[in-house]
């Protein structure tokens, strides 16, 4: 069988391969310290399973229209305005089946084969990707640890082109942990509004995540002249603990919703009814993702500390997200076992074989030197990870600088 050649340009997914591979040694009675999932590992909240429930109860188990429950699009209308000061309508809202299929629906609504799509790196692994599959390009911009890893302004209007559709900015990011500050999101809108067919897409699903100080201003209260041309990704999956339940949701100008619809109902018709129920009472709010928060920032305290003590690596502290990205090249190029082990993706394989503990090489993100470690188990499975750790780059470490 032949297939498309589309594929051709799409590799697996890094972090699902790392996930694969725990499945396959927790399958076989392998205990494994997993800091490779991009996911809470706390329960989904108690209220919003029993909107879930009640929704099974009351017979809301049909398909929905395919810009999704009213209540949900109301839901999301009135926390766009309660969290982030945008008055939208429901009918610049439509939900789907996780940000991820936000994002498609919104990359292939918007662009034309060889249209370029700016993504700061380190980006999230499926970014490229999902560029490619939607007919662009994908066009990557490196940045900087000395920078805290965020795109400046200078180099956004460098990159501009005449191809140039969008930029795709995500704070809090994936895996860097970097928030944007309000000058830093209004400089970036600045050169974006003065870039006549540049639109900006904005991924926001680690947007309660954020741990120092208040909450940054939406970058479209900014600069209101965006709104015309943004599309804001978000989903129930991180701040909620619901990366199961499926569902995300897309803001924006009516005409690009309105594309985004008209595909979804010719793909997927639409997420699963009582997954939206679910994801409307999440939006509600609640104290659950108060605590969820206050649990991560002690966790992402003691993980920093923990690398910091390290030789041979250097981090960046996170804003906001649950992953903390440390630079590891000293201890791959110090020394003759590290330039033996030689790259972060071979470190990660050799950590899982050696120690159980399950990190994502840097190269999933275009980050090659790096690794990510999701802080996302407990404070006494991360001490045990640490010390893994710690033992692993010991043995790496002889001849460190």
């Amino acid at each position: 069988m032949r297939l498309s050649q589309r594929l051709q340009a799409v590799a697996p997914s890094g972090t699902m391969a790392v996930t694969s591979e725990i499945f396959r040694l927790r399958a076989s009675g392998v205990r494994v310290l997993n800091f490779g999932a991009g996911e809470p590992d706390f329960e989904t909240p108690e209220r919003i399973g029993a909107a879930a429930r009640r929704a099974i109860a009351d017979g809301q188990t049909r398909y929905t229209p395919a810009a999704g429950l009213p209540e949900l699009r109301e839901a999301i209308t009135a926390k766009m305005w309660r969290l982030n000061r945008l008055e939208i309508s429901p009918q610049q809202v439509v939900a789907t089946t996780g940000g991820k299929h936000a994002l498609s629906l919104g990359l292939m609504a918007l662009l034309d084969p060889g249209d370029e799509v700016l993504i700061p790196v380190p980006f999230w692994t499926s970014y490229g990707a999902m560029v490619r599959l939607a007919g662009g390009t994908p066009v990557f911009l490196p940045t900087a640890a000395e920078d805290g890893f965020k795109l400046r302004p200078d180099q956004l209007a460098a990159a501009i082109g005449p191809r140039t559709r969008a930029l795709l900015l995500n704070s809090p990011s994936n895996p860097t942990g970097a928030v944007y500050s309000a000058t830093e999101l209004q400089s970036l809108a600045d050169v974006i509004v003065g870039a006549t067919n540049v639109s900006l897409l904005s991924d926001e699903v680690y947007e309660l995540l954020h741990f120092d100080g208040p909450r940054p201003p939406h970058i479209l209260t900014l600069r209101p002249e965006l709104r015309a041309k943004s599309l804001i990704i978000n989903s129930v999956s991180k701040s909620y603990a619901m990366t199961g339940w499926r569902v995300g949701y897309a803001v924006g100008p009516e005409a690009w919703i309105e594309a985004m619809i008209t595909l979804q109902g010719q793909t997927t018709t639409g997420t699963s009814s009582i997954s939206q129920v679910a994801a409307a009472e999440a939006l509600r709010g609640g104290s659950d993702e108060q605590a969820m928060v206050a649990e991560f920032r002690r966790r992402r305290a003691f993980t920093c500390e923990r690398w910091h003590d390290l030789s041979g690596v250097s981090l960046v502290d996170p804003g906001g997200a649950f992953y903390v990205f440390p630079d590891v090249r000293r201890l791959l190029e110090g020394s003759p076992k590290g330039r033996e082990v030689g790259t972060t993706a071979r470190l990660c394989e050799q950590l899982l074989a050696e120690e159980r503990v399950a990190l994502v090489p840097g190269e999933a993100f275009g980050a090659p030197g790096y690794v990510r470690m999701a802080y996302t188990a407990s404070l006494a499975d991360l001490e045990e990870g640490m010390s893994g750790i710690k033992r692993m780059a010991g043995r790496l470490a002889t001849g460190v600088a």
